[in-house]
C-alpha cells in the first residue's frame, strides 16, 4: 500500500495502534516523526517512520523505514504520557509495540537502546524500586537486554515482537501483569 499523504499514514499509524489523540506526531508527506524524551521528560531525539520504505535500509535518514536521531550518548524513551494509565509499566523496544500496550489503557515506554547508559540504568533501577516493571522482550537475544531492568520479563516469541502478537494475547498479557 502506496502511503502519499497525511491521511493515508494517519489511517495506516491507526491500524498499528497508534493514537493521535493520546500520541504526538508530526505527518509530513509520507513519513511520521515521533518525539523521543529522557526519563526527566526532556526531549532528546526523534525518530521517524516511512511505511513505504525498505527495511534494509537501517537507520537511513533519507532511505529507511525508521530512522532514530538521539543527542550524544543520551537514550531516549517514548510513551510518557501513558505513565499514569496502570500501576505497572511495560518496557518494549519499540514505538509500535508499545502502542499497543497503550492502545489497551496500559503503561509503556519503548526505550530506544538496549545499551542503556549509566544515567538511564540508574532512573530504571530507581523506577523499579517503586513500581512494578516488565519488559515485553522481542523474541531474539538483543530482546532480552531488557529483562534486566524489569522485575519480570516476557520474550514474545513465536512472535518477532509486541507488534506482531495478536492483540487479545497482549491484553491478556498485560492484564496478568496489572493484577498480580
Amino acid at each position: 500500500m502506496e502511503l502519499v499523504d497525511q491521511n493515508s499514514l494517519a489511517l495506516h499509524l491507526h491500524s498499528r495502534y497508534f493514537s493521535m489523540n493520546l500520541h504526538r506526531a508530526w505527518l509530513r508527506d509520507s513519513t511520521a516523526t515521533v518525539p523521543l524524551w529522557n526519563l526527566s521528560g526532556q526531549l532528546v531525539g526523534y525518530q521517524q517512520y516511512r511505511p513505504n520504505a525498505s527495511k534494509e535500509a537501517k537507520n537511513d535518514p533519507r532511505e529507511g523505514r525508521y530512522f532514530t536521531r538521539l543527542a550524544r550518548d543520551r537514550v531516549g524513551v517514548w510513551g510518557l504520557e501513558s505513565w499514569e494509565f496502570s500501576d505497572t509499566l511495560f518496557l518494549c523496544e519499540g514505538v509500535f509495540d508499545a502502542c499497543k500496550v497503550t492502545w489497551l489503557g496500559y503503561s509503556a515506554l519503548a526505550v530506544f537502546s538496549t545499551q542503556v547508559n549509566d544515567t538511564t540504568a540508574n532512573w530504571l533501577s530507581v523506577l523499579r524500586s517503586r513500581r512494578r516493571v516488565v519488559a515485553l522482550c522481542d523474541g531474539d537475544h538483543v530482546g532480552l537486554r531488557l529483562a534486566k531492568y524489569a522485575h519480570d520479563h516476557v520474550q514474545m516469541s513465536p512472535w518477532h515482537d509486541v507488534g506482531d502478537a495478536p492483540l487479545d494475547y497482549v491484553n491478556d498479557l498485560c492484564q496478568r501483569f496489572n493484577e498480580d
